[in-house]
């Protein structure tokens, strides 16, 4: 009777076990899969695919995918208040930026392209076993100042979870990978960063993904703004950074 016993709880032992190893391989072999297509998600605007589009009276153009059937061919979402006849590069408001131009805090992102709609949290400084961190968003985009000048202003860093299924807080920037694929096609990604006073329109410009032992918040500028997410699922350890220039401010 001891021996079935015996026999029946190291059976248990072996199967338990055997399940936790697959448990575990699976996860590592899709963080490692995962890796390697984290590539997808570097891009730069380094040149229009035509003159104007994704730059000067964008709105009124039709993009070149759209050129074989271009009763199917949709204007980029703007927002209402933004005047599309206005060159972006011209408009006085972001030449000679000082930062009592940006008036903030901001309280509200935007990007219709990739349906983030979000408030915006300034994060404080937290210290945990001693050691100061930036605390987390939690269901919300926040906010971290890399200017002592600019602390409560638009510019800066704003970070959002792509998912957060442990600690649930939300997973606000799940679609920014999909920013790299529209710099890649050409399409532009619209950032509205509002305040109390103003709206701030940004063009993504850029997206980069790095190892988390690699992020260093830097100052980006006065006209910039970054916006950070995790990448490399289930892991991760990698994070997404979208650079986007100030274009215009109504």
């Amino acid at each position: 009777m001891n021996n079935l016993l015996l026999n029946k709880i190291s059976i248990s032992i072996i199967v338990i076990g055997s399940v936790i190893f697959l448990i575990t391989a699976s996860y590592l072999s899709y963080g490692l899969y995962s890796a390697n297509r984290l590539d997808k998600l570097n891009a730069s605007q380094e040149i229009n695919i035509i003159d104007g589009y994704s730059s000067d009276i964008y709105a009124s153009l039709l993009h070149p995918k759209d050129w074989a059937f271009p009763i199917w061919g949709e204007k980029d979402h703007i927002s209402s208040t933004f005047n599309p006849n206005k060159k972006l590069g011209d408009s006085s408001k972001t030449s000679n930026l000082k930062s009592l131009d940006l008036v903030g805090p901001a309280t509200q992102i935007v990007i219709p392209s990739i349906r983030v709609d979000s408030e915006v949290q300034q994060l404080n400084i937290t210290i945990e076993n001693g050691v100061s961190k930036y605390e987390t968003p939690k269901n919300m985009v926040g906010r971290v100042s890399t200017n002592i000048e600019r602390m409560n202003s638009i510019s800066g860093w704003y970070f959002g979870h792509f998912d957060s299924p442990i600690q649930r807080e939300g997973n606000v920037f799940q679609n920014l990978p999909e920013v790299a694929t529209h710099i890649k096609n050409g399409d532009p990604v619209f950032i509205y960063i509002r305040s109390l006073e103003n709206e701030y329109i940004y063009q993504a410009i850029s997206s980069k993904v790095i190892h988390e032992s690699e992020v260093e918040l830097y100052d980006a500028g006065i006209d910039h703004v970054i916006l950070v997410t995790c990448a490399n699922k289930p892991l991760y350890n990698y994070r997404q950074l979208v650079k986007a220039k100030l274009i215009s401010i109504n």
